[in-house]
């Protein structure tokens, strides 16, 4: 058996070729295989998708989301009923963590620290999170609570919305939004920073008992928690609420099916018709609650098929990542269209239409004047450990 080097043109297609021979017959077979790794060998170890991948989510959220403000919670729920809806509805956020749990998982093989990981986690997450807490009391709040200024800041709601900075949630501010559908609430996407947080505290806890950095045990784990979630769809038990939205329990659940999708890169094999297969199961397995396990598994494969692959993106959004800023503003200004508009204009379409100019606006000035800024300061924590490709996974120890 020997392998022939390919030039890199034809190696972006069939990166790895075998040519075996049987010397009593004379035959040759030839075997290819893309692979998750081979790709990421190719682009330097970043997958060319996922930034972009990312954005679709947070723009798939606000879609969603500029009709949900419009019809409320008990029309909304009457839509996300039907099982074709379903398939709308339930895969992004299991998709956000999917991306979350294998872009994670690298980090925390590359850094190998807990408290750099952490650090690095932080960055990313805190500050654009500080800055829509602070804009939505001191500027939002104050701007149209139907409550006098005295009364507002008095409140203790008031006090009590700043807790979402640390995952402690808070959805009401004093007088804001009480006469909209979706009454009061002012940012529902902070939701998922709780399960956020616990996933990042369980990929801690894992580089510190070193399980993380062993393919076998994490393997193993992934499994356990895998047969468990299994037997609590067997038991009957709430998979998601009422608008069809998964139960943060999945959401961790989907976060680790990314970190076990990084860790078996090696073996993970890309091509279209299997991508198409776990379409097509991930739309049947969505439509009936009973089937989420597979269609969460299919839908890894997607994200990850996905990730792979060099997506077209319009010149003004490839100069920065705005998934967190979209994802982050993108409530609150709806929630404001909603409270101006005129009845006869409050519809989900005219709500997109006004709102995404103006979040995907605020993403672009958090990315270029908080965010972008704050990632900077990794290189602080850079110079405690060699940033390199991580070295192939233990399988033992």
């Amino acid at each position: 058996m020997w392998v022939i080097d390919l030039p890199r043109e034809l190696a972006s297609n069939l990166v790895t070729v075998r040519h075996i021979s049987d010397p009593s017959s004379g035959a040759v077979s030839v075997r290819s295989a893309l692979t998750v790794n081979d790709i990421l060998k190719d682009n330097e170890g970043v997958g060319p998708g996922f930034d972009t991948l990312r954005l679709l989510l947070s723009l798939w959220v606000f879609i969603l989301h500029s009709f949900v403000v419009c019809w409320g919670a008990e029309s909304a729920g009457e839509f996300a009923a039907n099982p074709f809806h379903r398939i709308l509805i339930t895969p992004v956020l299991p998709m956000f963590f999917i991306v979350s749990g294998y872009l994670v998982t690298g980090s925390a093989l590359r850094t190998q620290n807990t408290l750099t990981f952490l650090s690095f986690r932080a960055l990313r997450i805190g500050p654009a999170l500080i800055v829509e807490v602070t804009l939505s009391a001191m500027v939002l709040g104050p701007w149209l609570t139907e409550k006098s200024l005295l009364e507002y800041f008095s409140d203790p709601l008031f006090a009590r919305y700043f807790l979402n900075i640390t995952g402690n949630l808070h959805f009401f501010l004093p007088g804001l939004f009480e006469s909209n559908p979706v009454s009061g609430i002012v940012n529902l996407n902070l939701w998922t920073l709780k399960p956020e947080f616990y996933c990042y505290l369980l990929i801690s806890l894992l580089m510190f008992s070193k399980v993380i950095f062993n393919r076998r045990y994490f393997t193993l784990l992934g499994l356990v928690v895998l047969i468990a979630a299994a037997a609590y769809v067997v038991r009957g038990k709430n998979l998601h609420n009422f608008l069809a939205v998964v139960d943060w329990k999945f959401l961790i659940l989907a976060f680790i099916l990314g970190c076990l999708a990084y860790h078996w890169n090696h073996r993970i094999i890309v091509n279209r018709g299997r991508a198409m297969t776990a379409v097509l199961i991930a739309c049947f397995a969505f439509m009936h609650p009973s089937l989420i396990i597979f269609g969460l598994l299919a839908v890894t494969y997607l994200v990850v098929y996905i990730g792979t692959c060099k997506l077209y993106l319009p010149g003004f959004l490839r100069d920065g990542d705005y998934s967190y800023g979209i994802y982050l503003f993108g409530f609150p200004i709806q929630q404001t269209l909603v409270h101006f508009l005129p009845s006869g204009l409050t519809n989900g379409f005219t709500v997109l239409a006004l709102g995404l100019p103006l979040t995907v606006a605020f993403a672009m000035l958090s990315w270029t004047l908080v965010e972008k800024p704050t990632l900077k300061l990794k290189k602080r924590f850079k110079r405690s450990y060699q940033r390199v490709t991580p070295a192939p996974i233990a399988d033992t120890h």
